[in-house]
């Protein structure tokens, strides 16, 4: 059986906004945006249950839940992922895991060049990754890191589509995009969402419940990792 024939529910918080999305039998049944500026397991817990009352679906009617990994904010992972493991032990279901910036790239199948997505990772830098959408998917062509502006802004080819976060602060500090020969889009729709990280696992065959702890992407250590290296040196 693939993902596309169960009812799945859908979760997306890498940054300082949740998605949350419910496709049932491969037909989007919602998708809610929650942006409080720092949400909460209060308020995720809040629009899971607004969502499903208003599809008129039970929590015990869920196959399967679909959550992005990250990269992004520490404390925003730890809440979504913590409450969609949760949900997933509570309610003896599989919990599939994806990075948040394929889901961006996503957004924009068949683009004839190369699709990099930016988010702003603050402390002057971004996470980024490239992507061929060609096909209609996006297939990653570079590994997920951590990136400064100037080096980002270098690197840059004629034709490259940049997504994310992090377009809008390239232009606040003045790098002049067009002289790269590239375009870019921040239209509100090219962001991750609930519904699309359900879709993209919609191929997918289905799961046994999941046995470990999904694994978040952090990319680089917190500061209280950072604190404590710096006071007790690598363990």
């Amino acid at each position: 059986m693939q993902v596309k024939e169960q009812c799945i529910l859908g979760m997306e918080g890498s940054g300082f906004s949740v998605s949350v999305g419910l496709v049932d039998r491969g037909v989007p049944r919602g998708n809610l945006f929650l942006n409080s500026g720092a949400p909460g397991s209060e308020s995720l817990l809040m629009g899971i249950d607004h969502l499903l009352r208003m599809a008129a679906v039970e929590k015990e009617a869920l196959d399967g839940i679909c959550v992005t990994l990250g990269p992004g904010s520490f404390t925003s992972l730890r809440i979504c992922l913590s409450t969609a493991e949760a949900l997933g032990l509570g309610l003896s279901i599989p919990v599939y895991g994806v990075d948040s910036l394929v889901l961006i790239a996503a957004t924009v199948p068949f683009f004839p060049s190369t699709v990099k997505v930016i988010q702003n990772a603050y402390k002057g830098e971004f996470y980024t990754s490239s992507y061929n959408t060609q096909s209609g998917k996006a297939v990653a062509v570079s590994e997920l890191g951590l990136i400064k502006p100037d080096d980002f802004y270098n690197q840059l080819e004629t034709g490259d589509l940049l997504l994310g976060s992090g377009v809008e602060k390239m232009i606040e500090l003045d790098f002049d995009l067009k002289a790269r020969g590239v375009v870019w889009n921040q239209d509100f729709h090219r962001m991750a969402s609930g519904v699309g990280v359900i879709e993209h696992f919609l191929e997918f065959e289905t799961i046994e419940p999941s046995a470990v702890p999904l694994e978040p992407i952090y990319i680089r250590l917190s500061e209280a990792e950072i604190n404590y290296e710096k006071q007790f040196g690598k363990g």
